[in-house]
């Protein structure tokens, strides 16, 4: 707290007016000082609330002391999102409920605590699920989801979280309250004429968005791929010039923008959410390659086809997972000898008929394309997918825990580009550290031009940490050429 008066009046006076814990120990502090990025700032405070009222009365103390606050679920943010010299307002210990479910409306009301895994377990009778899937599934919350504007696999399916975002209660900077939803322009007409916090905020954003000269502004400056999280998402109030992959709703809804917004722009509450229906039956095909470029050359190929999902597992990946008996076992039922990489690629269907059609058709079209795959293994059975899927997903993890001082750092790891780009932006990319004496690792979602690209830099010295710089730069500049973006789904 560094002996600030007003943090410690602050901090005081918020114990004694809520129900919540409020935690100011060294301990506290340094836990909640990290997430899962490279950054590391210690808080104020921290406070666990037990009720929404604990948080409006945070938010009120804090406009009245002036001191930040920055709402927190998991942690598991990879760009800093979830660390700030502010007070932490953490959901996850009682704000993690379901508050309703229409399942013939197909959407959900939650708190933002709650982990999307657990979410997609209580929807399963209704054949309902949540359509963008981090990889961090299992203990990412709804609240950072939503505010990071998070996707996964299924982005070519589903798009982006904010797509899915319909309405949401959210706590303004003054401490005062407000529902954001889609208007007609006869409900957008009347807002603009209230006299409360959230009227004014409204005017605001409907004259900045509406204007003809700052909406060419906005779409100049909005990378032409559909995939990007980074920024306020000003692009949703435009009509027109923007691409999304799911279909637009064009009605003004303030709730688009606070998603995505990293906690800057109001204290979300409770969110409700689009579902899905969940798919019928699914069936894998992992196609092996002896080479990564070879294999992104071909994921345009390949999206021909119609798959849900194709997801790179590459050489240092499988490497890894060779190393750990649990994982090696699981590999033996899928790889085929020693590929370079495989493209694990995904297809819905509604009987396994249709399905080993849809794998066979894929087969095919790679021949007939001369794609030089060296073999295609199929997953039918939902034992073997869910020990692919859990291969994908362990992959990070075991990246991050790798033996010596040289580690895969996140900081050029989430840029995606127009996927019939990808292959060169790849190989540029990597030429690039190769050349300044640095290796690469990769992860990530090849079907949306999102290739997780973790450049191994030893944090100890001084020289390798002026590499970040560099390499940002370069990748910058080749994601300006391909009309890509920096932030695709980490913030």
């Amino acid at each position: 707290m560094g002996g600030n008066t007003a943090v410690s009046d602050f901090l005081h006076t918020l114990n004694q007016q809520t129900t919540g814990e409020v935690r100011t120990d060294a301990y506290s502090r340094i836990l909640y000082s990290t997430d899962a990025s490279i950054y590391q700032v210690q808080p104020h405070g921290v406070l666990i609330p037990q009720t929404v009222d604990d948080v409006q009365a945070a938010v009120e103390l804090a406009a009245k002391y002036q001191v930040p606050v920055l709402g927190r679920t998991a942690g598991s943010s990879l760009a800093g999102q979830a660390v700030n010299e502010a007070l932490i307002i953490d959901f996850t210990r009682h704000l993690d409920q379901i508050l309703e479910i229409n399942p013939e409306e197909k959407w959900v009301r939650v708190q933002p605590g709650i982990v999307l895994d657990a979410l997609n377990e209580q929807l399963r009778p209704y054949g309902l699920k949540y359509g963008p899937d981090p990889a961090s599934s299992n203990r990412a919350a709804m609240g950072g989801i939503v505010s990071n504007n998070s996707t996964g696999a299924h982005s070519i399916l589903y798009g982006m979280t904010a797509d899915h975002v319909l309405e949401m209660n959210v706590i303004l900077n003054d401490g005062s309250t407000a529902h954001f939803a889609p208007l007609t322009e006869a409900e957008v007409a009347l807002k603009l004429k209230g006299n409360g916090r959230d009227a004014q905020i409204a005017r605001a954003i409907h004259q900045l968005t509406q204007n003809p000269a700052h909406q060419a502004i906005i779409r100049e400056g909005t990378p032409r791929h559909w995939r990007r999280c980074g920024g306020y998402n000003l692009d949703r109030f435009v009509p027109d010039g923007v691409t999304f992959q799911w279909p637009r709703d064009p009605r003004f809804n303030l709730a688009k923008l606070v998603c995505g917004a990293e906690g800057t722009l109001a204290i979300i509450t409770d969110i409700k959410l689009n579902l899905v229906p969940r798919p019928t039956r699914s069936a894998l095909a992992v196609v092996h390659f002896d080479s990564l470029f070879t294999a992104l050359t071909a994921v345009p190929i390949i999206l021909e086809t119609g798959p849900t999902a194709v997801e790179v597992l590459d050489h240092y990946g499988l490497t890894l997972c060779r190393e750990v008996p649990e994982y090696a076992r699981l590999l033996d039922g899928f790889i085929e000898g020693d590929p370079n990489c495989v493209l694990i690629t995904e297809f819905y269907g509604e009987s396994e008929a249709e399905l080993k059609d849809k794998v066979a058709k894929l087969q095919t079209h790679l021949n007939g394309q001369m794609v030089p795959v060296t073999a295609v293994v199929p997953a039918y059975t939902p034992q073997l997918q869910a020990d692919v899927w859990k291969v994908r997903k362990v992959g990070l993890g075991l990246l991050m825990s790798i033996k010596g001082d040289y580690k895969p750092i996140p900081f050029i790891e989430d840029a995606a580009v127009p996927v019939e780009h990808l292959a060169e932006y790849v190989t540029k990319v990597e030429q690039f550290c190769h050349d300044i004496g640095t290796n690469v690792a990769y992860y990530a979602h090849a079907s949306a031009g999102c290739l997780h690209i973790r450049p191994l830099i030893n944090t100890k010295k001084a020289e390798e940490v002026a590499k970040l710089p560099q390499i940002t730069r370069f990748s910058v500049e080749l994601l300006k050429g391909y009309g890509g973006a920096f932030s695709s789904e980490h913030g």
